[in-house]
């Protein structure tokens, strides 16, 4: 897949994050994260959400070649397209969005095919006991416990707010985890990947906690 660029500030800001949770331990700085969270040009319409990427782009895709591929410790490997997602029958959560960074979106609707349901048409091994998380950026990858996985409310949600993501939202499908904080929501999904077990995640691996449940 291609890349549309989106300019030399959003790549700093992602490396500032990263070098702020490596520096400070477990949580953006106040500095750092105002920065973060100002305004981003045209990237930050206005629905509520910021825009972050960690490689300064946006993988684009085309519908007609687009495929979630579902792989790894399965007996029927999956290659699904937008049409064959939807087709299935998509489930509406609505949910608050929590950035760890301290900004939040109140209400969000998401719709989209649970991802127990996908587990569940691929069929599972019995050695798997997680689930890879794959960005078509080609950098960020997440992973969830298979319980976490199948949960309730765990969507790759192709739909927000009743129209389909933007390129911004992480067109064409994200995962949606409601429970969680959002650097869990792998954008840009491409694979999701049964596997014997949970390894690190590309923010886990720059200091984000492990368990990103959402605490009131």
């Amino acid at each position: 897949m291609s890349m549309t660029h989106v300019g030399r500030r959003l790549f700093l800001a992602g490396t500032a994050a990263s070098l702020g949770v490596i520096a400070f331990g477990g949580g953006v700085p106040a500095a750092v994260r105002s920065w973060l969270e100002s305004p981003l040009g045209d990237l930050s319409p206005s629905d509520g959400f910021h825009f972050y990427s960690v490689t300064g782009s946006i993988p684009q895709w085309e519908p007609q070649t687009w495929r979630l591929v579902v792989d790894g410790l399965v007996d029927r490997p999956l290659a699904l397209a937008r049409d064959e997602l939807t087709a299935a029958g998509l489930v509406t959560i609505t949910a608050d969005f929590h950035c760890v960074t301290g900004w939040s979106v109140s209400s969000v609707r998401w719709a989209g095919l649970p991802v127990r349901d996908l587990l569940d048409q691929a069929g599972l091994r019995p050695r798997a006991t997680a689930v890879r998380f794959e960005s078509a950026d080609g950098v960020y990858v997440d992973y969830l416990d298979l319980p976490t996985a199948r949960a309730a409310g765990v969507i790759i949600a192709l739909n927000m707010n009743g129209k389909p993501l933007t390129a911004e939202r992480g067109a064409p499908g994200r995962l949606v985890v409601p429970f969680f904080y959002g650097y869990k929501g792998v954008k840009w999904l491409r694979r999701m990947t049964a596997v014997a077990e949970v390894a690190t995640g590309y923010w886990e691996a720059r200091g984000y906690a492990a368990d990103a449940r959402i605490r009131h």
